[in-house]
């Protein structure tokens, strides 16, 4: 397997050397740059029809093979976004009161399954109502600690425990709080699917205790508390906003009929709003708040003479409500096309943000893999970085 280090570097050369392809947003900018210095590209993707703009959007593979016509360095992605899958079988608990849905399910028995075997307590880093820690409990005969900020869902977890017979107890408590890094001294420290800011105490706290292993599945790498994300290695060589963080974690498993028009109506939508506040002069890329789903429900019309009431922008008078939703549909149509070489990106980029806190723990006497604990049909957040401290290694620190 290709070593982290290289594939780290790899990936953060390729991301940098073509950034024109994957910072701009098509949502703001009707025609990015790129536009205009390959129109044959453009030409192309703006030709598509839905079935291949939705195939093209569900298979990272087929996105880079999309661009790489155009940009034959990119080839490489291919072998750089490629990681071992984890075989070993996801396990079979009967009488485990789950309480989620099915996929949930899956998703915690194939990181259960993924974990190696390390003979240490376990402190569940995130928890909610304990599942993962629940399971692990019960398949690693170990004691559990769940560390869940949320008194109420302690209390469920609890509960759950007790039914099943497993050693958990919880602790409310925000896993930010420099006190949650004292529960992870001598502990199997593990995570799946913590949000940014919250896997990242979790490994920076592990290195600081000396944690017998860690085990984490990032996600939500955007949440962060600055506005721009600052590698854990120094020699990252490549800078990153909060707002570009979102592209790692655009990628999600193909919804049905129905979530699609809806998620298709959502757009057309807005960017028919965006229509109408650059005519009255507001800047393309000026943010505007979340839209509550209800709002939908009355039609066009009133959704948006509400939105722009509430962004404060005007009216025209009359307005042409017919034309102006037709306008936002057509560049929904645009913007789905024109989108796809930003997303032939958005593997490497995740794949990247994993190697760099993989490569962090490595530098601080771990041994390191990074793989994928699941296919992606289960879930997309799939990258699992599994990691044990090294008997060489002393003491702690950052």
């Amino acid at each position: 397997m290709l070593p982290l280090e290289a594939r780290f570097h790899a990936l953060g050369d390729l991301l940098d050397a073509h950034a024109a392809l994957w910072r701009p947003l098509p949502f703001h900018e009707p025609r990015p740059a790129w536009c205009m210095r390959y129109p044959g590209l453009a030409t192309r993707l703006l030709a598509l029809d839905d079935a291949a703009v939705e195939r093209l959007a569900d298979d990272n593979h087929a996105l880079i093979d999309c661009v790489v016509r155009a940009f034959p360095a990119l080839t490489a992605l291919h072998r750089l976004i490629d990681l071992p899958r984890a075989t070993r079988p996801a396990p079979a608990v009967a009488h485990l009161d789950w309480r989620v849905p099915g996929r949930k399910q899956a998703e915690i028995t194939a990181f259960a399954a993924a974990l190696p075997d390390v003979a240490a307590p376990i402190l569940e880093w995130c928890a909610g109502k304990g599942h993962l820690g629940r399971l692990l409990g019960r398949l690693r005969r170990q004691p559990v600690l769940s560390l869940e900020w949320d008194a109420g869902l302690c209390a469920a977890g609890a509960e759950l425990a007790d039914r099943a017979g497993v050693v958990q107890d919880f602790i409310a408590l925000d896993a930010r709080a420099a006190a949650a890094v004292a529960y992870l001294p001598g502990r199997h420290g593990v995570a799946l699917h913590a949000c940014g800011e919250l896997h990242l105490a979790l490994l920076r706290g592990a290195v600081a205790a000396a944690s017998p292993a860690v085990a984490l599945s990032p996600c939500c790498y955007y949440r962060i508390a600055s506005a721009r994300y600052e590698p854990l290695n120094p020699d990252a060589g490549l800078s990153l906003s909060r707002d570009e963080l979102h592209l790692a974690v655009t990628d999600t498993v193909a919804a049905g009929a129905r979530d699609r028009r809806l998620r298709d109506r959502a757009m057309a939508w807005k960017l028919a709003f965006l229509e109408l506040r650059a005519a009255a002069g507001i800047p393309r890329g000026k943010t505007f708040k979340p839209i509550p789903s209800a709002w939908y429900a009355d039609g066009f019309a009133a959704w948006l003479a509400r939105v722009a009431r509430r962004e404060g922008v005007p009216l025209p008078d009359p307005a042409d409500w017919l034309a102006l939703e037709r306008r936002g549909w057509e560049r929904q149509r645009e913007v789905r096309r024109l989108d796809l070489p930003r997303l032939a990106f958005r593997r490497a980029l995740e794949v990247w943000l994993a190697c760099d806190r993989a490569l962090y723990l490595e530098r601080h006497g771990y041994r390191v893999e990074l793989s994928e604990f699941c296919p992606r049909r289960v879930t997309p957040r799939n990258l699992l970085i599994s990691a044990k401290r090294d008997a060489r290694a002393t003491g702690g620190g950052q």
